[in-house]
Formats: C-alpha cells, structure tokens, sequence
C-alpha cells in the first residue's frame, strides 16, 4: 500500500513496500525519487519552481500551431492533492478536462501516470501528451556533487515494443555499491517519439522563458548522450469528439541491478509492467485538492533586455573595441582598452555554454583561507556558490545547476519593481568581465539599469551596486538562495539575525558549516544611503505570504536610483596584517602589443585572462561547471601553478607551494592523488595514487632550486603526512623526502629492469588495468620519460646548488632509464 503524508506545508510522501519513495512539494512538482541509496531523478524540483519531471498536454490548431501546458507543478493550472493511493492533479486547459493521478505499485519498483482527457467543448480537440523524467541513478550525494559527471555514465537505449511502441533504457555505467541501476520508461498506449537528454527538450529556450524546444516541435525520436540525462516520451495523437473522453498514460520500472547492458531482450519486461495490477487501474475518486500557489519565480517574468545600438555601446564603453567578434553582420563580442572582455545577449542565446566567473577576494599569491569566493553567471546570477576558505565545503550561496536556464532561483537574483509588479533580472543587453568585477547592463522599454559585482583587492568582501541609469527609481527583491545548511538540506532553515549592522546567518550545529564553525556567520549588509524596506525567508517569494521552509534571505530595498550591499564571511577571520602581503599580483599588468602582426595583439589581448584562470585554479580550485573542489591534485599543483609562477617571477609562493606538497607525502615516499591544502581539511584525501605521481613534487623542486638557488629549502624540516595530526609524523628535512620519494621510485621499476611500473595508471585516467596483476609489468612511456626528467632536472639541481657528488648518482640513475 501506498503511504501517504501531508505536512504543514502540503508536502507529500509516497511509498510502496518495493522500496519506491516518491516526494512531492507543496507546488505539485517532483522533489525526489528514491529507491534504497538510489536517487532516480537528476534535478529535484525546490519548491520555489519545478524540477523537470513532468507531463505536458499539447494541442494543435487547424493550421498546426501547438500550444502546451504542464499537467502538474507550479505552472500548471492544476489543484493538487494526495491520498492512500497517490498523487493527483486535476485542471481544466483548452477545452479540455484533466485528472493525472500517480499510482507506485506495491510489489515491483514502478509507477504509473494515468491520464484522462475529457473534451468539454463542443468542437474536435486534437493533440497529444508528452513525459519528461531527468534520471540521475546513483547515489543521492553523488548526484548533488556534480550532475554533469553523472549524467555523463548513463547510457540511454531506444526501444521499440509491437504494442506500447517507443520507451528507453536507462543504465548507470557508473556503479553504485556494486550495482548498475536501470530505468525504463514508456507509454502505456504507444510512443511515437523519444528523447534522451534535456538540450533535446528544452534547448536554449529556457534561458529566457521561450517555450521549449521540444514542446513546440514535438520530440526527435534521436538518441543524444549529452550532460542533462532526460529521457522523454512522446505519445500518439489523439482527436477527441466533443463529450468524448480517453485514458492513456506512461510507465517508469526501476531494477537495482542490470548488470547486462540494454538490448531488445529487455522489452518482455514491458509486458512484465503492463500485467502488473496497477497498470489496469483506473482514475476513481478524488481527494481533497489545494491550488499551489507559485513562487515569484514561477509567477513573475523575465525583464525583457533590448540589443544595444552603436550609439549605446560607444557611451558604455567607448569608440574603441577591440577582438571584436562578428556572427555575419551581428556584434557579439569584443574586448575594452582596460582588458575587459564584453558579451552581447545575442552571443549569449547562440552559444550552449553560458558565460560566468568566478570572483575571489584579496590578491595574495599563496592560499588565504579568510578569502572570499562567488561565482557569477551572465543570466542574472550576481553572486552564487558564496565560500569562504573550503571553496566547496563553506557554502553562503547555492551553486547554479546545469547551463541550460531550468532553475531561476539558485544564488543571487534580482527582481525590479516595473508598473507595480515584479521582473526577473535575467540575461541583459550585455555582459562585460573585468578581472575583480562583472558587469550588467539591461536596457528595456522603461530605461536602463546597471549591476556590478564586485571582489574587493584590499579585503575580503563581495559587493554588489545597482544603479538606474536612464529612467524612474526602482525598488529591489533580492532573493539569496542559502547554503550555509547545506543544498537542498532536510535541516530547518538556519537562523537569521537583523541588527543596524547588517544580516547575519548562521549555519545549523548539525550541518557541516555550522560543525566546522560553532561561531562563525556570514553577513549581508547594505552600505551607506541603501535602506531594506523589508527582511524576511521565504514568505515573502509567495503570494500568500506564507513560508514552506525553504532556505533564503529575501532583501527588498527602498524605491531609489541606487543601491549597494555586500556579503562578508566570518567563518574564518582574517589576520590583522597580512605575512604575504608583498606577493601580490594582478593579471591586469601583463601586456603584449605589436604593430606588425594582428596575432601578438590577439595573444596579448587573452594571455592575462589565461594567468587569472590559472590563478583560479591555483588559489580557488574550483570551476563553473566543475563546481566542487577545494583540493589539489598533486601532479596539476607541481606542474601549472609552479610553471606559472616560475614564469611571472614569484618565488616565494613556489617555496610556500613544495612546503604544502611535502607535508603531504606519505612515509612510504609516495604522495595521494590529490590533497586539502588548508590544515582544517588535511584529513580530505585519498589512500593511493597513480604510478607517475610520485615524480611530480620532486621534478617541481628541482626547477625550483634551479632558479633559484634556494638551498635552504632542501635543509627545511616537515613532517610526513600523519591521520592524527601535523606534528605526529616522521619529522624530517625535504632532502630527506626527497630521497624517500626517489628510494620508491627505484622500487617501483618492472622487474629487470628501469623502467617505471604503470602502477594505477598515469595521466590518462581511463587507462587503467583491469587486471590488477598487469600493474607491475605494464609501463607507460610518458610516466617513463618523465622518470627520465626528473632524474636528469634533479641532477643539474643538485649541482646548481653546489651537490656535485649526489648530481653525479643522479645522471647515472638518469642513463639506465635510456
């Protein structure tokens, strides 16, 4: 029997006594499906919009033209409810009334849509229905962490059965605990088409509300093994006579373990779902049904941005633009005389991947764990993926999800006041990137606005300034989706405190921020001549003005031609002076320029933007799409952040930089995959590595000594990495781990002779042995010519350094590898 509950906030739980659980928000869309440690669904609708799960009624008209509506979630015209045998919606759209009821079978992990349609009109209705379910089959953290690279492992096959026509296999090549989970779903009539992943459906429409792809064309019957796993299936047409009525409806069947890929064999399992009990049931009674009430991100629109004229962008950012990019006769892009590079909207809707940044405060050269990290994207996301310190763990903000536009309301937003009524900020008339700041310029029908973000050099705060630049003053909703408990977190909503200073939020004992820092806090806070007319959570995004719990900060401000805040971290404080105060750098000061050439222009243009990259990925590990992070990988830190370095002429962060690594060798010489920089997270690692990283820290010493002469470093003491903390290792000086480290090398050589073992693998991470035996007597050549590098750089290191004897036992090592 199906378990049904309904809370304060009209949530509901579904579950059968296969294992099956089915949630449900108070909007009528698809928060979670589970079955054991299994998350069948990919994006989890948040209760603030909807995930991507659901039915669409489409209708066409005697020239063809389609109109749609989903039959469920915040933006259908459905009531909700729930009872004893599932999940019911019930609307009329079109002429046409609608009942969807869900129904979990008892004794198999699956589920049943059922559908009836009922023409209450008094001419023909003709359409069809379609079903969109993102799966994700793999564990519940795994599918928060990233859901690109889950995403990336499902294989989905077409299949085509004599009577229910298309479904598609589902199959999780990653594997969970063991297993392979595999989904089919299907018609209960007959499918006429399918999708396999959501740019099929949405494509870029949803990056500003247009109607989806799919919905407007109808699905492609086109398998696409892309990032957005989303199986879609299109029903037959159907043409109702006036009073006439049909049921039609669609299947899901979850199977734990699939250890064989898809095949044809797989179709007697649709006969299997169709026999079931459950499938011959028919749509009887109804609960007691509630109308959702849609959030500001399902009710309001998007602000219309206007393309900038030649006139517009020479007051912006004057006469000379520079790289500039043509589509045909269309502006797109370009970069400024200060290095900035700019984006035109019509670029942004052409691309698949969207614009961003990632913003980080300070300007030191070695790791600052009070810093400040935000990630901004150009669709209106001011400031999302808020860290301080851990750039994944100390999460302020959420993380935007997928680059194709499903979720609004992740991060910063900004919502103005237009003739009474609220307007999303989305993607603006251009976007423009400078090295601390980003910029947002929407021109619309009632004048121009203007947002900045910023990241500040001098201390670690983020701003955000808005500013009307042509126009009335405006009021702000500034919706902040929080992180601090945790994305999507079961925990209450953390506590929130309002003092003239500013808002302070704080993290839950029982969520990792809040068990990291018992004290710590992060805090908005207007600046001087910015008034918060109101400060509230989630009530004040409904209607109703009612709270279902969700985790946000809502800010509006008094109606005026500007306004300015900024966030602040107090998870960790910053010292008073800074000890590398004189290793800074700004990408700003490299510059390349010829007058002979138009390609040194065009390296000189990009080159600082590729040094505020790596910068990034040295200092703030983490990146848009690969939002987690926080480490280093060892071999990735001794080879472009030194080279880097080396290059730019900043030794002393290379110093700081071989300290950190060589903390991190094990005793046994070796080194893990990747590490934790910061003391609070040393614990973060992984047991072992692939054969060729154990060459890594020693050949980025020895380039270090070579330019720098720095021989004291070989006579610094550290200790070997130890679980129970810095000081309980071996203590001993780098020479000495250098020697360790090259004593395993020697050790881990094919038998017979010097050639470095494969060991787990090199470089390449899909070239691993299946054969755990064929690691000692497999080698790769690049790992053996790097051997043969780092032997022979150590050589000339160690002379360099006035070490003739051990350079000399160091190019004899170098030669037998030859």
């Amino acid at each position: 029997m199906n378990h049904f509950q309904n809370s304060h906030d009209r949530k509901i739980h579904l579950e059968s006594r296969s294992g099956l659980r089915m949630d449900f928000n108070a909007d009528g869309s698809v928060h979670r499906m589970m079955h054991g440690d299994v998350m069948i669904n990919l994006f989890p609708g948040n209760g603030v919009e909807a995930g991507p799960i659901g039915i669409f009624l489409r209708c066409f008209d005697a020239v063809n033209e389609v109109t749609s509506t989903p039959l469920f979630g915040p933006g259908s015209p459905s009531s909700y409810g729930g009872d004893e045998r599932g999940f019911v919606a019930r609307g009329e759209w079109n002429r046409l009334a609608y009942t969807v009821r869900l129904v979990l079978a008892e004794e198999a992990p699956v589920w049943f849509w059922y559908v009836s349609l009922e023409n209450r009109s008094a001419e023909f209705v003709s359409g069809d229905l379609i079903y969109m379910q993102d799966v994700a089959l793999a564990s519940e953290g795994a599918v928060r962490l990233n859901e690109f690279f889950v995403s990336q492992y499902v294989d989905h096959t077409p299949l085509e059965h004599s009577e229910c026509g298309y479904g598609v296999a589902s199959r999780q090549n990653q594997s969970v605990g063991g297993r392979t989970p595999w989904l089919l779903l299907g018609s209960l009539t007959h499918g006429v088409a399918f999708a396999t992943d959501a740019l099929q459906f949405y494509g870029l429409n949803a990056r500003t509300q247009e109607v989806p792809l799919g919905l407007a064309e109808g699905l492609s019957k086109r398998r696409l093994q892309l990032e957005h796993s989303m199986v879609g299936i299109q029903d037959s047409p159907f043409i109702l006579a006036p009073g006439i009525g049909i049921s039609c409806g669609f299947y899901g069947l979850f199977v734990p373990d699939h250890p064989k890929a898809s095949s044809d064999e797989d179709l007697k399992k649709v006969d299997e779902v169709i026999a079931l009990s459950e499938a011959q049931d028919v749509i009887s009674g109804t609960p007691e049904l509630q109308l959702g009430v849609p959030s500001l991100f399902t009710a309001a629109p998007v602000l219309n941005s206007l393309t900038l004229d030649e006139e517009a962008l020479v007051q912006h950012y004057g006469h000379e633009l520079r790289q500039a990019e043509f589509v045909e006769e269309d502006l797109v892009s370009f970069f400024t005389p200060e290095g900035d590079h700019v984006v035109l909207k019509e670029k942004e809707m052409r691309v698949l991947r969207p614009h961003g940044y990632l913003l980080r405060s300070g300007d030191a050269l070695i790791p600052d764990e009070a810093a400040l990290t935000s990630t901004a994207w150009m669709d209106g996301v001011f400031h999302s993926m808020v860290t301080q310190g851990h750039v994944s763990i100390n999460r302020f903000l959420t993380t935007c999800h997928g680059f194709l536009g499903l979720f609004r309301s992740y991060g910063m937003r900004i919502f103005i006041e237009v003739d009474g009524h609220w307007e999303l900020l989305g993607i603006p008339s251009v976007f423009s990137m400078a090295f601390r700041s980003c910029r947002w310029i929407y021109q619309h029908e009632d004048g121009v606005l203007e947002v900045k973000s910023f990241a500040e050099k001098d201390e670690h705060l983020l701003r955000v300034a808005v500013r009307v630049l042509e126009g009335k003053p405006t009021r702000l909703f500034i919706p902040c989706s929080l992180a601090i408990n945790g994305e999507d977190s079961s925990l209450p909503p953390p506590k929130i405190e309002t003092s003239p200073e500013g808002i302070r939020v704080y993290a839950s004992a029982a969520a990792d921020v809040g068990r990291r820092f018992s004290e710590g806090f992060f805090e908005v806070a207007a600046e001087s001549g910015t008034v918060f007319e109101a400060v509230g959570r989630d009530e004040l995004l409904f209607a109703d003005g009612l709270s279902r719990g969700k985790h946000f900060l809502c800010l509006i401000t008094e109606s005026a031609m500007e306004a300015q805040f900024f966030l602040e971290g107090h998870l960790v404080e910053a010292p008073e002076a800074s000890s590398n105060s004189a290793v800074k750098f700004s990408p700003v000061e490299l510059s390349l320029s010829s007058t002979e050439s138009e390609a040194p222009e065009r390296v000189g243009e990009i080159f600082p933007w590729f040094v505020q990259n790596a910068l990034v990925h040295y200092l703030s590990p983490r990146g848009l799409e690969q939002f987690s992070g926080g480490g280093w990988g060892t071999r990735d830190v001794c080879q472009g952040p030194v080279e880097l370095l080396l290059a730019l002429g900043a030794h002393e962060p290379i110093r700081d930089i071989l300290l950190r690594v060589f903390r991190q060798q094990n005793p046994d010489g070796d080194w893990p995959q990747w590490f934790m920089f910061f003391e609070r997270e040393r614990n973060i690692r992984p047991d072992d590595s692939h054969g060729d990283i154990v060459y890594w820290p020693v050949l980025a010493l020895a380039q270090y000594l070579l330019t720098t002469g720095d021989a004291s470093l070989l006579t610094e003491k550290v200790h070997f990495f130890h679980a129970d903390g810095p000081d309980a290792g071996e203590n001993a000086t780098i020479a000495a781990h250098v020697e360790r480290a090259i004593a395993l090398m020697q050790r881990r050589v094919i038998k017979g002779t010097h050639l470095a073992a494969y060991g787990h693998g090199d470089w390449n991470d899909s070239l691993q042995p299946v054969i755990p035996e064929m690691r000692d007597g497999l080698c790769s050549s690049w790992t053996v010519t790097l051997a043969y590098q780092t032997f022979s750089t150590l050589a000339q290191a160690m002379r360099f350094v006035g070490q003739p004897m051990r350079a000399e036992e160091l190019e004899k090592t170098a030669g037998k590898i030859l």
